[in-house]
């Protein structure tokens, strides 16, 4: 790293390497397999932090190619990249292998209909011109696609539409994230209300949730409050510090899993 760079702090490194959305995605598929009493089978749990851990980290690589972006991770991939990418690659064969080897297939085919629109979303954000680029909803793409993954082992467990509404607002709080960070970290107008947008997820849980998934709603209505108490203090926080906490709101789980069941 340049000496003529400040180190970042401990808590951006987990941000910087790209660890946060797969920690985040491992806490809310258990808590999904456990409220749909679905067994999370290893390899699938092991799959999915490798498999985000691998989007997320080329999507930073490939963001890093733009020169005048002075985010910390982009900064970051921008100067490592060349230490990053064997690292890559070595998990790239891993999480193929162990995919076409031990994953059963429902798993296995569910997870390449996902891999597909992952590589829709890639050539669209960095091969596309860039008008198409700017006019498609980007964020609402990666939320569904995070939700999508997250709750992929419990995909043959849906049965309500409570079952539809669980995964759909928690697709609304993966959104409330990525615009959260896009404003927050950019400086940009307010396009979103994210304050309103997230007590209205919290509301929505606590009303449609409590019946048939009552930790399930009781978690994500946690996170969305979370977002809201972060929305009224952004003024008060770093771009780094509302970075970080923006992932820390979507780890409710930890305080529901004791609670949701074998």
């Amino acid at each position: 790293m340049d000496l003529s760079t400040p180190a970042p702090r401990l808590w951006l490194w987990p941000n910087l390497l790209s660890l946060d959305a797969p920690i985040v995605a491992l806490l809310w598929q258990l808590l999904f397999a456990r409220c749909f009493h679905a067994g999370v089978n290893t390899i699938a749990t092991i799959l999915l932090v490798l498999a985000v851990w691998l989007i997320y980290a080329a999507d930073r690589v490939l963001d890093a190619r733009d020169q005048t972006s002075r985010l910390p991770r982009h900064q970051f991939y921008r100067r490592h990249w060349r230490a990053v990418l064997p690292m890559w690659s070595g998990v790239l064969i891993l999480a193929a292998w162990l995919a076409w080897t031990r994953l059963p297939a429902p798993l296995f085919e569910r997870g390449l209909l996902l891999l597909m629109a992952v590589a829709a979303y890639f050539a669209v954000v960095h091969i596309t011109a860039p008008l198409l680029r700017h006019a498609w909803p980007k964020e609402a793409a990666v939320a569904v696609l995070f939700a999508l993954g997250a709750s992929l082992a419990i995909w043959g467990h849906i049965h309500s539409i409570a079952d539809v509404a669980a995964i759909f607002l928690f697709c609304c709080l993966c959104w409330i994230n990525c615009v959260a960070i896009e404003q927050w970290e950019r400086g940009r107008s307010a396009r979103w209300p994210i304050g309103a947008a997230a007590l209205s997820v919290a509301a929505a849980s606590l009303i449609l949730l409590p019946e048939h998934r009552p930790v399930l709603g009781a978690a994500e209505a946690a996170s969305a409050l979370a977002f809201l108490a972060l929305d009224r203090a952004r003024h008060h926080l770093s771009t780094d510090a509302l970075r970080v906490l923006a992932d820390v709101a979507l780890l409710s789980p930890i305080f529901f899993l004791p609670i949701a069941g074998p």
